[in-house]
Parts: C-alpha cells; structure tokens; sequence
C-alpha cells in the first residue's frame, strides 16, 4: 500500500529526517480523522471560517470549529482575525503548511517521510524543464493576471499532472522491486541467528546507524547490540566507524 500526497520537491534526507522527528506523528493523527482531512481539503482551496466550512462540509458548527481547534494547535493554519461589514468580526483559518506525507508498507517494507516542499533552495533536483515551468507562471504572476491567463495556467497545471502521474507509476514499480529485494534478503538470512538477523536487515533496509540509535529502534539492550555487532564485524558482514555501523560491502 502506498500514501502518496502530492509533492513538488524533495529535501536531502538530514532535512527530511529533521521534519520527520519533529511532525510525521502529529500530522498522521491530524490526517487520521476524516472530518479534519475535509477541512484541511476545503482549506487548500483557499482561506475560510468555521460558519461556512461548516455548511460546505455539512457538519455541526461546534464540530467544525473543535476540529478546527486541533488543526490550529498542531500549527497547520494562521488565523487571520477579519472585520465583517454585516456581523461580528470572524477568524478566517489560512493553511501555512508545504508537505507532503509518504507511507509505504508490503510484507519487507515500511517507509515513513513526510516532506516540505515550500522552500525551493532545498531541491535536489532542478533542470531546465521545471525552471521553465516555474517561469511560466511567476513571469503571468508578476503581469497584471487575468482570466485570459486561465488558459495557460491550466495547461502548466495539466503538463504537471501528466509528470506527477508518471513519476507515481514508476515510484510504485520502484518500491515493488525494493520489496522483491528486501524479500530475498530475509530468505537469505534465513537460517541466520535472530538478532544478528534483525541488526543486518536494518543495515539492508536503512543504512549506517548509530548503535545507540539502533538499540532503540530495535528494542534491543545497547550491550546485546554491541555484542552481537561484534561478532558481524568479526564474520566480515559490517564496520564500525566510531559509534556508527555500517554494512560491509
């Protein structure tokens, strides 16, 4: 199974892993809740208020502006307070967010990441194709932007979508051949001590760690970590760098 929220732009993995440890479970929970994902969808399409989210989602006033609450203390939206020329005064939520949530799961694999696409100087990949894309649309944003510019705009909208769809067709075939090999290595250690088979498909799945980090993960006792690292290092299967662990290649 694959959760593929749309993304624009990927950070180095240091910066992904900063994001990940400080939202991935609080925006899972956020997104969890059907309600709170209607109004986060309702939000993307532009900046609103608790009476009429209400109306447009069909849901109770009072429950809107709860949900509302949560999405607000997990920092997902600015409040804009909005003076009214007929009423009260209102606070209009304005989504502040750029991410991208990814989750994938099969029997030899699970990734989480959640990305932040909002500040371009982070993308590892840029060429010609996208800049033209970019230029496309800040050049018609500079200019004094009409509905004949609807067009246009579409069309990149439409060029984006083809390539997003593409990218997402060979992301799954990516992942089912990650799993194919994950599968192989699990049949491959197969007759291998437990422990030592949980350290070396972690080393497969994720790459160099910490042993402190390590134990952690693995619900293992640092000594035992260590102990049983010791004896791979010994058979020639990894390294040790430190306190990082590597996978002997």
């Amino acid at each position: 199974m694959v959760i593929w929220f749309t993304t624009f732009g990927l950070y180095p993995m240091s910066e992904v892993n900063k994001v990940v440890k400080k939202d991935f479970e609080t925006l899972v929970g956020i997104l969890g809740n059907p309600v709170r994902r209607s109004i986060i969808k309702k939000l993307s399409q532009g900046p609103d208020y608790t009476l009429r989210l209400s109306n447009e989602l069909n849901i109770a006033q009072q429950l809107a502006a709860k949900h509302l609450k949560i999405i607000q203390d997990a920092e997902l939206v600015n409040v804009i307070r909005e003076k009214s020329r007929f009423g009260a005064d209102k606070n209009v939520f304005q989504i502040n967010k750029f991410y991208s949530l990814q989750i994938d799961f099969s029997p030899n694999l699970y990734n989480e990441r959640l990305i932040s696409f909002n500040n371009p100087n982070h993308w590892i990949q840029q060429d010609n194709y996208m800049n033209q894309l970019e230029e496309q649309v800040i050049n018609l944003d500079n200019d004094k932007i009409n509905v004949d510019d609807i067009s246009e705009l579409k069309q990149v909208i439409q060029i984006i979508d083809e390539e997003l769809e593409s990218l997402e067709k060979r992301r799954a075939r990516l992942l089912y051949i990650r799993n194919l090999a994950l599968g192989a290595t699990q049949e491959a250690l197969e007759d291998v001590d437990y422990k030592k088979k949980q350290i070396i498909h972690y080393l497969v799945d994720q790459g160099p760690i910490s042993i402190q980090l390590l134990s952690k993960t693995l619900d293992i006792s640092e000594e035992l970590v260590k102990d049983t690292i010791i004896k791979l290092e010994s058979d020639g299967v990894v390294k040790i760098e430190g306190d990082i662990v590597f996978l002997e290649v």
